[in-house]
């Protein structure tokens, strides 16, 4: 048996698992994905703890789902609207 008939029926198995399983051989001449843009720089958080009433925290996680936003995204929100209004 030669060498190239035993790297082409590894192949052929390779193709043969990977179609049972749901998945497809990597292709040693495929070209490689495209490079994602780099994303932009996060700022490192700080994490506050903040203890609320059992009203108030309902109350505040109702207004979060009702918008479609997690709690603290809405923290943040009101955060920065009280910045923008010390600088006015």
């Amino acid at each position: 048996v030669s060498k190239a008939k035993s790297a082409k029926d590894l192949l052929e198995r390779m193709k043969t698992v990977a179609a049972r399983r749901g998945t497809a051989p990597r292709e040693a001449d495929a070209a490689p994905p495209p490079a994602e843009p780099a994303e932009p720089a996060v700022k490192k958080k700080v994490r506050i703890t903040v203890d609320l009433d059992p009203e108030m925290h309902r109350f505040l996680k109702v207004y979060a789902a009702e918008r479609g936003m997690k709690v603290s995204e809405v923290m943040r929100k009101l955060i920065s609207s009280l910045k923008t209004q010390e600088r006015e």
